[in-house]
């Protein structure tokens, strides 16, 4: 039996200075004051949380999105940008490295990285070892990031010593595709950061756990605390059931025991299993599907316009006199 447990870190807000704040008049460029009193008191929070979980048991744990609070600055300008994501990266990669390394768990931890020179939002799975076992790229920027984000091209699977994990970061669960290519890569497990549902309170919760039944794997959520937010850190099995969730509450862990050798079947004198001679629902289904009914899913879709550098002043001027909100 595979038995592993589970956690996922739900972090309070801190709040933004205005001197951070890119709209404010008090605005002040400075990347080291930024790093010392912005970036490095979230990574704290964060690492705080997680140094708190029974690592003795737990085999994997998950942070939220945007772990050093750089949403923050995605209306700033790119060169700014990509200096403060190249700094705040190797910070968070030298300090859950060493986590990973003292608490003997793989930590998932989701952050904004610069390689090959683009910008991506992260997931980066450390290792007991404090190597990077696997990195998933964000492959469905919304419109807020894209200023200085780039879109990963690939749905990756990290094969673990006790199994297969897949991730999509916040946006990316708002489409049903992406978490079933992963599950029919053989994904036992969802890694999910976000910034919230990306859709309201009740059907937001109805997604993550439709996206669960529909292709029998484990979701892992990890959501900063924000009230009026939608979304909560919990932990969903193959059913969609909410084994455990953190609830509106902030700076919590919420973990569970799963074991992944428990099959998503229905009893044998089921008439869909006693007929099929399948009571394991995710083989039937692999089955069962019928691809060549749906090809225009595979069909390019059109790329949204990413606004150009005349275009951003004149959307940050509309911000700034109230004519439109961030």
């Amino acid at each position: 039996m595979r038995k592993i447990t589970l956690a996922a870190t739900q972090a309070g807000d801190l709040g933004l200075d205005k001197r951070f704040n890119f709209l404010s008049d008090a605005f002040v460029s400075d990347i080291d004051l930024i790093m010392q009193e912005h970036v490095i008191p979230r990574l704290d929070m964060h690492l705080n949380l997680l140094r708190q979980i029974n690592y003795s048991g737990t085999v994997l744990a998950l942070t939220t999105e945007d772990i050093c609070g750089l949403s923050w600055f995605l209306l700033a300008d790119s060169t700014f940008f990509n200096e403060l994501t190249i700094r705040s990266a190797e910070v968070t990669e030298e300090r859950f490295s060493e986590l990973a390394k003292v608490t003997g768990m793989y930590i998932a931890a989701c952050y904004f990285k610069r390689a090959d020179n683009l910008n991506y939002n992260v997931v980066s799975i450390f290792a007991p070892n404090g190597q990077i076992a696997g990195e998933y790229r964000k492959t469905h920027v919304p419109p807020n990031e894209m200023w200085h984000i780039a879109d990963g091209d690939k749905l990756n699977i990290v094969e673990l010593d006790f199994g297969r994990v897949g991730a999509l970061i916040c946006y990316d669960m708002m489409f049903p595709e992406a978490a079933s290519a992963l599950a029919l890569s053989g994904a036992e497990i969802i890694l999910h950061p976000t910034g919230g549902y990306g859709w309201y309170d009740a059907i937001g919760e109805a997604t993550i756990k439709a996206r669960a039944n529909d292709n029998s794997v484990y979701i892992l959520t990890a959501k900063n605390y924000v009230y009026n937010g939608a979304g909560k850190s919990s932990i969903i099995d193959p059913w969609g059931h909410a084994l455990a969730d953190a609830g509106f509450y902030s700076n919590v862990i919420v973990s569970k025991e799963i074991d992944l050798d428990i099959p998503k079947t229905q009893p044998d004198w089921y008439y869909q299993s006693q007929m099929s001679g399948i009571p394991n629902i995710r083989q039937r289904y692999l089955e069962e599907r019928r691809p060549e009914l749906y090809a225009n899913l595979s069909k390019p879709a059109r790329r949204l316009h990413v606004p150009d550098g005349a275009e951003q002043a004149v959307l940050i001027n509309k911000i700034r006199n109230g004519e439109a909100r961030w």
